[in-house]
């Protein structure tokens, strides 16, 4: 999902300019702290997750080293392979461990990336066969310096002629990325002007941020998702009204709940680790 404009790394502000993950963010940890009031013990501010937003985030990690140890968020839902969701699981363990010891930056890292995780991976633009199609395209030689740094995305192919088809493929009017980034500019410029009041589920109540079964909720909401069929309608028909109303209020909201309650499984998979510790 669309995250920053960010231009400076390590800059004081970066992770807190324009961009989507860090309003889903701030819409989250007020759910979360909503929810659990006094419950929620030690868990990091707002803005201690959104440092970890930005140039320090997955899209930052992207920039500085791309082709490197990249952050795998996309998922296939009809043919998932679990990658994603093990890395939220990942997540999920080290936010609890770094609340429990209560170590401040440690548990403000794993809460941003742990929620850009969830982001990703219920975004529908994230759920298109991409990485399948990329891998067809190019080569992880593929690189070209712009403005001194090396990006991906410049496809080969064994003459001119079909180096051209290739990048047109992927570039292109209708390209699988040019596709891709509309999509999420999209949500990022239908939300924008929205409070994030007005961005927050309905529905939900206090006995859901307990117990929470993180592989049920997860599955839920992207079988959910999935069901609108978003992507694929905005693929045939671009950007409509019955897209941006479904993204203002079903996709938006359902992921700031999906982010909540990922962090809420941690602080109770932290309070069972101190329980378990002082068994010992």
């Amino acid at each position: 999902m669309y995250a920053t404009l960010d231009l400076i790394e390590n800059s004081k502000h970066s992770g807190k300019l324009i961009g989507v993950h860090q309003k889903l963010d701030k819409a989250a940890r007020q759910l979360l702290a909503k929810n659990l009031g006094r419950e929620i013990g030690y868990f990091p501010t707002i803005d201690e997750i959104l440092y970890f937003e930005g140039s320090r985030g997955p899209d930052g990690l992207k920039r500085k080293s791309p082709g490197v140890d990249d952050p795998d968020y996309f998922i296939d839902p009809k043919h998932d392979d679990g990658v994603l969701f093990t890395i939220i699981k990942n997540h999920q363990y080290n936010l609890a461990e770094a609340i429990r010891t209560q170590n401040k930056e440690r548990a403000a890292f794993e809460a941003a990336w742990m929620a850009h995780a969830i982001v990703d991976g219920l975004t529908p633009a994230h759920h298109y066969p991409f990485r399948k199609v990329v891998d067809e395209l190019m080569t992880d030689m593929d690189y070209k310096t712009l403005f001194g740094r090396e990006i991906k995305g410049i496809m080969r192919g064994e003459n001119l002629a079909q180096a051209a088809r290739n990048n047109w493929l992927y570039w292109g009017a209708g390209g699988v990325m040019t596709k891709h980034i509309a999509f999420e500019y999209g949500v990022a410029y239908i939300i924008a002007p929205v409070s994030l009041k007005r961005l927050m589920p309905r529905k939900c109540h206090r006995e859901e941020f307990h117990g929470v079964d993180i592989d049920k909720m997860f599955y839920d909401e992207l079988k959910q998702i999935t069901k609108l069929k978003m992507y694929e309608h905005f693929i045939k028909n671009g950007w409509n009204t019955q897209l941006a109303v479904e993204t203002r209020e079903i996709l938006i909201p359902e992921i700031i709940r999906a982010i909540a309650l990922g962090w809420a499984s941690s602080i109770e998979l932290a309070k069972k680790g101190e329980q378990d510790a002082k068994k010992r």
